[in-house]
């Protein structure tokens, strides 16, 4: 397979490839953990292939903190190797893939008499840096108290000590899930969305592949392979019990909900993270492209992990939090644009005693008697390092071929190298110096694949665009090489990056009616009903609970 048919329109024929023969391994899940399992089996040789039930990183890889972050408030409760691997693979990527993962700086303000003291931020930083084998993009520093007013005067004065300056990095959670997927197809992976498994094959007790079913076009397929790996997040434990219905609890689900505010009416200027007065859990407004990132709460929750929305209670707590931590910012429900809620499915080992902000972020590979190998846990930050160790399982129990290659996902680039990125981006603003802003930004996303997308800017004349917003060539890529199946699909996880405006976004769906139409092959019927879809999603997945919007 290829990009060239990673489209709606190529769906009947990939179902086609993806059930013809045996594969070497078969990933169930979508999100960035099974992504990066996808993609580390198509670079190291391995006829791999991918379903997921609904769109990719549709789930928690795309409704989270948006940070390739360490880990810092893991120290408190010594998850060492934790913060040592997301330390590392922060780092990787940042040198590995700077188009994607970006270093951001963090404060934190240090009060006299409470929160963190600076010896006990001295300490934490100290072993923060040494377990990023002080690699890190640059070291901390201590700031006067006048030095952090200026970067964030909106905190509270009385009591402020100074503040710690240090660096993570930011992503885009969705297009680094997508990049990931797009890397596997590249290499000769077949993925598929809304291809949702409906039953487990087997042999002689064994797992020898799934049953699917079609969710976009209808059929069903039964799909065959010599390795199984469920690697379905929230939904993991449903597909084991496919396999073992008496199989017992691994995952438990965190609720995490965000909140986004205009950048003009946060009074900081760089991403600021501080304890909650209410229950001393850290939260924080992370400052990003045309918005303040707000979050985030961590609640145990057992509702249908398909759908998470916002509740009241959720809101409360954090617009609670940051008006007792700045009280004279005047932050509150009118000011908010935009709310997200998303699941973390966290490995349960059954403990009572397990809270949220407890309970670990490491991996769990489980390989059942029937030979289902379920991954559960695990971080955005560390899915490299979970694919590796699911794939040298895998490996080990089938019989290794000459062809397969050792992991190098810790050497090859997703989208291609640092200097071919370059290259292309320095080529067409040589011919497009018009557009140059744009060319960049569209480097940064798509990788050298946005040479597709400048060959066409460069034969039609195009308008330059509205701020951020896509244009033609652009929205017609995505729906030829990104699988696009909906409009929710093309706005919330191919155009993440849009707009945090439920309007805007609706406004650029109508002003575009006729042109995603024609990409998305949709009728006018089609077009209008998908419209009301994805309007009632917004309604209900990204704006304030209703009887918050009525008070």
């Amino acid at each position: 397979m290829s990009l060239e048919s990673f489209n709606k329109q190529s769906r009947a024929s990939l179902f086609r490839c993806l059930s013809s023969g045996t594969l070497d391994l078969l990933v169930i899940g979508g999100g960035i953990t099974g992504a990066a399992i996808f993609r580390d089996a198509a670079l190291r040789g391995l006829r791999a292939g991918l379903v997921e039930a609904f769109d990719f990183a549709s789930g928690a890889s795309g409704r989270s903190s948006k940070l390739f972050h360490g880990g810092l408030r893991y120290l408190k409760n010594r998850r060492f190797r934790l913060v040592w691997e997301s330390c590392q693979e922060r780092n990787l990527h940042v040198r590995l893939n700077p188009r994607l993962v970006r270093p951001l700086p963090f404060l934190v303000p240090l009060y006299e008499g409470r929160g963190v003291s600076r010896a006990e931020m001295r300490l934490g930083m100290f072993a923060y840096e040494l377990l990023a084998g002080l690699r890190n993009h640059r070291f901390h520093r201590f700031l006067s108290r006048q030095a952090t007013l200026m970067l964030v005067p909106g905190i509270p004065t009385a009591g402020l000590k100074g503040g710690c300056l240090y660096y993570d990095a930011a992503v885009d959670d969705n297009r680094w899930t997508i990049e990931t997927l797009k890397d596997g197809v590249r290499n000769g992976g077949v993925a598929l969305n809304y291809a949702g498994v409906t039953g487990l094959l087997k042999k002689d007790g064994k797992i020898s592949g799934v049953c699917v079913e079609d969710r976009n076009q209808a059929g069903i397929y039964e799909i065959f392979a010599r390795s199984v790996v469920n690697a379905t997040g929230a939904f993991s434990d449903q597909v084991r019990r496919m396999d073992r219905p008496d199989a017992s609890q691994l995952v438990r689900l965190s609720k995490g909900t965000h909140l986004v505010f205009r950048p003009e009416d946060v009074p900081l200027s760089v991403t600021t993270v501080f304890s909650s007065p209410l229950d001393g859990r850290s939260l924080f407004l992370v400052k990003r492209d045309g918005c303040f990132l707000y979050g985030t709460s961590d609640d145990w929750e057992d509702a249908d992990p398909a759908s998470p929305a916002p509740r009241e209670g959720d809101v409360n707590y954090l617009l609670e939090s940051l008006r007792r931590f700045m009280p004279d910012a005047g932050l509150g429900l009118e000011q908010v644009q935009f709310i997200y809620s998303g699941l973390r499915p966290l490995f349960w080992s059954g403990s009572k005693e397990q809270c949220g902000p407890e309970t670990s972020r490491e991996d769990f590979i489980e390989v059942a008697p029937s030979e289902l190998v379920s991954v559960v846990g695990g971080k955005l930050t560390t899915a490299r390092i979970t694919a590796r160790r699911v794939l040298d399982k895998v490996i080990r129990r089938l019989e290794r071929r000459a062809a397969w290659s050792p992991c190098r996902t810790h050497e090859v680039s997703i989208g291609g190298s640092n200097e071919a990125v370059a290259e292309g981006f320095s080529h067409w603003v040589r011919r497009c110096p018009s557009m140059s802003g744009h060319i960049r930004d569209l480097y940064q996303r798509y990788g050298v694949d946005a040479d597709e997308i400048c060959r066409e800017l460069a034969r039609v004349p195009t308008p330059r665009p509205h701020g951020r917003e896509p244009i033609r060539p652009e929205l017609e890529y995505l729906c030829r090489r990104e699988m696009v199946c909906t409009l929710e699909d093309l706005m919330d996880r191919r155009f993440g990056f849009l707009d945090w405006s439920c309007e805007r976004r609706l406004q650029y769906l109508r002003y575009n009616a006729s042109v995603i139409q024609g990409a998305l092959g949709l009728s006018e019927s089609d077009f209008v009903g998908q419209f009301g879809d994805y309007q009632e999603h917004l309604e209900r997945l990204h704006s304030l609970p209703i009887c918050m919007q009525a008070a």
